[in-house]
């Protein structure tokens, strides 16, 4: 028989005989611990060697065996050795509904990490907090499993049972002899507690999701969560998990079942985990608290536009400017990283609490600075300062324009007409711009404001700002610079008909006679009520507002005349594209609705893309404090504006308010019929005057 380890030698005679190299590429990776399934491949790989041999020497013999016959042998090799390994999970009792969304009731899968029952699974089974956990082991015992912790990074979840004999654990797979192209097989015992399922496919990439995940195109679904990713040598490369590429929303991870795209947490990483999760220590990801200066992954630097106060960056000394030139887990390892895409993928693995090393570029001088990754920010409020500024104005010099009432500024005495030179000892600039001044500053913390009035003298200000109001505030209007008359106008005026594309839904927008392209207008988007619309009702109570506050008001309609649905959620990016195009848009400005049906839509519209939207408005919502709320950062705050008479409202608002976001609540509900008396209304318009405060 021939022996494994003569590996040179079954090179040299398949280069020799060309009959055998088909055979001898199948078995490529097979390594001499492998004892169940080199051997079988092994046998055959003699015979046909044997018959490649004849056949040289003129002796006619059946053809080659398909190739495909020898891999299902070695497959199924592979998850017979491996098998064993995996257990089923039943869960009984807890929710079957979380933020809107069915989650797993039935069988998952686990993969056994030790003899002494330690198991590891994902966590798409626990999202509805079962009340018992069961553990169905191969040979039919049954054992009562306690959830350790959770790896919320990974989707991960551990398990311990007691057991009466050792369990056969996991072999993990040497994650530096993996190469891209390789087979790979998912296993999984939701149907079967003795026998896995098995879907076969490569493994596609290394490093996905910010270097937490490796890919495969094999089929990953419930069926298999919490199972194992295996070599041929039935090795464990990973444990599958319910992860996305973060395009989706928490939880949301269905559009994914069986698509070619999967992925599994490298086992190598699980373990090196493995001590912290069993002492019941959640692991969750790092967070820093700076923020590029650049929304692009790919652009040629990372220069940061600020730091979150309190946050660990802050702690650590990073400030607005530094740029990140290099980063590591220790200072030995520090790699150099060019684009942000490169550092994401080396903090991707660095869970709160631990540490890591940043070199920076601090005009011109280096320094390395170490920051402590932390599980959650601290609560960030948007800070108010209380001016409006004249669009018009140059950036480096933003001239005030109206001062909101009993504000900081008004406090301080300024006046309309004053600018502003500096904030914080620092000249404001294209770069430096007033907002990101504002944003990345404790606005408990007193701030120098360097003004000059209308006759040029200047005087300096140390200012202690608030956050946004949220009481009904009446203040005099705004007074703007008269637009030329003769000044081009690129998009129709009135009440518009906008076009959608390829799909069902309508949506008008109404656009103020006076309209120019000089001058920035705010972009009030509205998921209505499900139905068609009466245009006239949205005219007569949104134009004189519109006209007199520079605002473009845009309704959007169901294509389904009972309900709005989630694949609707994409028509407001189609709306402010296409208006962000033809007309000139307030990037302060830009609000997102929902009307009674449309707020659920809205909401997860403004979740989604946090950072497009600045206010946002939910009339006769029915919100509760289950829906998930992101957390407030620089740049990345919103206000919202809450009418209705939910009795569960409050919790709803309590939420978004823990969170750090501004919210003004009202407790009439809106008739869109009675739209222009209603008293919300007035409210409301007073409201979206103050988003372009500072």
């Amino acid at each position: 028989m021939f022996d494994l380890n003569q590996l040179s030698q079954r090179n040299h005679l398949a280069q020799r005989y060309p009959l055998a190299q088909r055979l001898q590429s199948a078995t490529n990776g097979f390594g001499p611990g492998n004892r169940i399934c080199g051997n079988w491949l092994l046998i055959l790989w003699g015979a046909l060697f044997l018959a490649s041999c004849i056949l040289l020497e003129g002796v006619t013999i059946a053809s080659d065996p398909p190739l495909d016959e020898l891999e299902q042998i070695a497959f199924q090799s592979a998850s017979d050795f491996a098998q064993d390994c995996v257990v089923q999970i039943e869960t009984f009792g807890g929710q079957e509904i979380v933020n809107k969304q069915f989650v797993a009731t039935g069988p998952s899968s686990g993969t056994v990490l030790s003899a002494d029952g330690w198991i590891i699974t994902s966590t798409f089974q626990f999202k509805g907090q079962p009340a018992s956990i069961t553990v169905v082991l191969p040979d039919d015992q049954r054992k009562a499993a306690k959830l350790v912790a959770r790896d919320f990074s990974r989707e991960l979840a551990l398990l311990k049972i007691d057991v009466d004999k050792p369990l056969r654990a996991a072999v993990p797979s040497q994650k530096s002899q993996w190469e891209v192209g390789q087979w790979a097989i998912a296993l999984g015992k939701t149907f079967d507690f003795k026998t896995a399922s098995r879907s076969v496919g490569i493994l596609s990439a290394q490093g996905r999701i910010f270097n937490r995940a490796i890919q495969t195109d094999a089929k990953i679904s419930p069926q298999n969560y919490g199972g194992p990713l295996i070599d041929l040598q039935g090795n464990v490369m990973g444990i599958l998990a319910p992860m996305n590429p973060g395009i989706a929303t928490e939880g949301e991870v269905e559009q994914w079942y069986d698509s070619g795209v999967g992925f599994a947490v490298p086992l190598e990483d699980v373990l090196e985990r493995l001590p912290r999760l069993q002492t019941g220590e959640d692991i969750h990801p790092g967070k820093a608290g700076f923020r590029s200066s650049s929304a692009d992954e790919f652009a040629p630097e990372i220069l940061l536009s600020g730091v979150t106060p309190g946050s660990p960056a802050a702690k650590a000394g990073l400030k607005a400017g530094d740029r990140i030139v290099g980063a590591g887990l220790t200072p030995q390892s520090i790699r150099p990283v060019a684009m942000h895409s490169e550092l994401k993928h080396i903090m991707g693995t660095v869970d709160a609490g631990k540490s890591m090393t940043f070199d920076i570029d601090r005009q011109g001088t280096r320094y390395q600075l170490d920051v402590t990754l932390v599980k959650e920010l601290p609560i960030y409020r948007e800070p108010f300062l209380g001016v409006v500024i004249d669009p018009l104005s140059p950036s480096n010099l933003p001239k005030v324009s109206a001062v909101v009432p009993n504000s900081p500024a008004s406090q301080s005495g300024v006046q309309v007409g004053d600018v502003i030179v500096s904030v914080a000892g620092v000249a404001l600039d294209d770069a430096n711009t007033l907002d990101n001044k504002i944003a990345f500053v404790d606005y408990r913390e007193p701030l120098d404001f360097q003004w000059r009035d209308a006759n040029g003298t200047e005087r300096t200000t140390k200012t202690t700002l608030t956050t946004p109001p949220e009481e009904d505030l009446e203040w005099a209007p705004v007074l703007f610079p008269v637009p030329n008359d003769a000044a081009e106008t690129k998009g129709a005026k009135g009440t518009v008909q906008l076009p959608l594309g390829d799909i069902k839904n309508k949506a008008f927008a109404i656009v103020p006679s006076n309209y120019c392209d000089e001058l920035p207008h705010g972009l009030l988007i509205v998921f209505a009520d499900a139905g068609v619309q009466d245009q006239k009702i949205w005219s007569d109570a949104w134009e004189a507002f519109a006209r007199d506050n520079r605002w473009i008001v845009v309704v959007a309609q169901s294509a389904d005349e009972k309900a709005w649905s989630f694949e609707e959620v994409e028509v407001a990016s189609r709306l402010r594209s296409y208006v962000s195009t033809n007309y000139k848009i307030d990037k302060r400005r830009v609000c997102i609705a929902g009307v009674s049906a449309g707020t659920l839509p809205a909401y997860v519209t403004a979740m989604q893309g946090i950072e497009s939207y600045r206010g946002v408005w939910l009339c006769n919502a029915k919100m509760s404090a289950r829906v998930r709320v992101l957390p407030a950062e620089p740049l990345k705050s919103l206000q919202f504006f809450v009418n209705g008479s939910e009795a569960a409202l409050p919790e709803f608002v309590e939420l978004a308010k823990k969170s750090g976001h501004s919210v003004a609540l009202s407790a009439e509900e809106l008739t869109a019929s009675k739209m222009v008396d209603s008293p919300v209304i007035g409210k409301l318009q007073r409201w979206l005057r103050l988003l372009e405060a500072r």
